[in-house]
C-alpha cells in the first residue's frame, strides 16, 4: 500500500494551485502611466528586448502549441510590443489571456509583470503573482521551480504591501517557500492566515497536504475534517482525508469517506487512484 500513497502525496503537492489557485484573468480599469519622448522610446525598446528574450525560452511544462495558436500569439504579442503607453495595458491583457488559455504560465506571468510595472496596483501584482505561482507549481525541475517561486513571492509581496488582507496571495506565497531552504517560513505564514481566518480553505488545505508530506497524518485529518465540516462538497479534501485515515490504520473510516468521494468526484485520475486504494484497503 505504501507505493500508492507515496505517489498520491507527491501528486498532491503538484495539484495545490490547480485545486485552489487558478489564476484569475483581470481586465483592469486602472489609469495607465503615460510616458513621453525619449524615455517612452527607451522603455518600449527595453520591453521588446525582454519579450523577445523570454520567447527564446518557451514554457517547459506545457505541450507544444499548433501553428494557428502560435499565429494568434504572435499577432497579440506584436500589438503589445507596438502599443503606445496608453494602450499597453489593454493589449497586454489580451496577450495574457491567450497565453493563459494555452497554459503558457511562464509567458503569461512575464507579460503580467510588465503590465504591473506600467500600472502598479493591487490587482496587477496579484495577477502576476498568480501566473508565476502557476508556473512554479508545474515546473519540471527544481531550478525552475525556485526561480518561479521567487518571482511569485516578489509580485505577491508588492500586492500585500498595498493590501495585507489578501489571504489567497499570502497562502500561495507561503507555499513557494516549501521547496526552499526555509520551508518553515511558509508553514508559519499559513498558520498566520488560519489565525486570521480560521475557515480559510486554501490555507487549511495546504497545511493538510504539508502534514501528509511530513507523515503527520493526525494533523492532516484535523485540517481536512475542518474543511469538510464547512464545505461538504469539497471532494478533494475528502479524498486526502480518506488517504490520511488509511495511513493511520483507520481503514473502515477511510473506506467510508473514499467511497463517498468515488460517488461524487468523476475525475478520471481521482477515480483511478480511488480504485487502487480501495482495493488495497479491502
Amino acid at each position: 500500500m505504501n507505493k500508492s500513497f507515496i505517489i498520491i502525496i507527491v501528486l498532491s503537492l503538484g495539484l495545490i494551485a490547480a485545486l485552489f489557485s487558478l489564476p484569475k484573468i483581470i481586465v483592469g480599469d486602472n489609469k495607465k502611466q503615460v510616458l513621453s519622448g525619449k524615455a517612452n522610446r527607451d522603455v518600449a525598446k527595453a520591453q521588446k528586448d525582454e519579450v523577445v528574450k523570454k520567447e527564446e525560452s518557451p514554457d517547459e511544462h506545457t505541450p507544444a502549441i499548433n501553428s494557428t495558436q502560435q499565429t494568434e500569439i504572435n499577432q497579440l504579442k506584436s500589438l503589445f510590443l507596438n502599443a503606445n503607453a496608453s494602450e499597453k495595458v489593454t493589449a497586454g491583457q489580451k496577450l495574457i489571456e491567450k497565453y493563459g488559455s494555452y497554459q503558457k504560465f511562464d509567458s503569461a506571468a512575464f507579460i503580467a509583470e510588465q503590465i504591473a510595472k506600467i500600472a502598479p496596483n493591487e490587482k496587477a501584482w496579484v495577477q502576476a503573482g498568480d501566473f508565476y505561482y502557476q508556473a512554479f507549481t508545474f515546473a519540471l525541475n527544481d531550478e525552475k521551480a525556485l526561480k518561479m517561486g521567487e518571482k511569485a513571492r516578489e509580485n505577491y509581496q508588492k500586492a500585500l504591501d498595498k493590501n495585507p488582507n489578501l489571504l489567497l496571495a499570502k497562502s500561495n506565497m507561503a507555499m513557494t517557500y516549501v521547496s526552499t531552504p526555509t520551508p518553515m517560513q511558509g508553514i508559519l505564514m499559513l498558520r498566520e492566515v488560519v489565525a486570521q481566518s480560521p475557515d480559510f480553505e486554501p490555507a487549511l488545505f495546504d497545511l493538510g497536504l504539508l502534514s501528509m508530506r511530513s507523515n503527520q497524518f493526525s494533523k492532516a485529518v484535523e485540517r481536512f475534517k475542518h474543511i469538510i465540516k464547512n464545505n461538504p462538497a469539497n471532494t478533494k479534501a475528502a479524498f486526502y482525508l480518506g488517504v490520511s485515515l488509511a495511513r493511520l490504520g483507520r481503514n473502515d473510516e477511510a473506506k467510508q469517506i473514499l467511497l463517498q468521494v468515488k460517488e461524487k468526484d468523476k475525475d478520471p485520475a481521482v477515480q483511478e487512484e480511488l480504485s487502487k486504494i480501495l482495493t488495497e484497503l479491502n
